[in-house]
């Protein structure tokens, strides 16, 4: 039987996103299987992980390439340091 891999509230780190109109600080929420899910005003709005090649890809929701570009920039960010 296959276990879920929870996302870990505890690891959560925040970050400021240039949307169209605005901009929000979303949390990042992330889980031992390497995706993030992505929380804005209390509401998920995507998951996403990086694909072979080190890409932030949608794995659910549907997020603009510019606020795709942004995540993985901040995601990379965050673990670099």
């Amino acid at each position: 039987m296959l276990q879920q891999i929870a996302f870990l509230p505890q690891r959560q780190f925040h970050v400021l996103i240039n949307f169209k109109n605005d901009e929000r600080v979303v949390a990042i929420l992330p889980n031992e299987a390497g995706k993030f899910r992505v929380v804005d005003q209390g509401k998920i709005i995507a998951e996403v992980n990086f694909d072979e090649n080190r890409s932030v890809v949608c794995c659910q929701g549907k997020l603009e390439d510019n606020i795709m570009a942004q995540l993985a920039f901040h995601i990379k960010s965050h673990y670099a340091s």
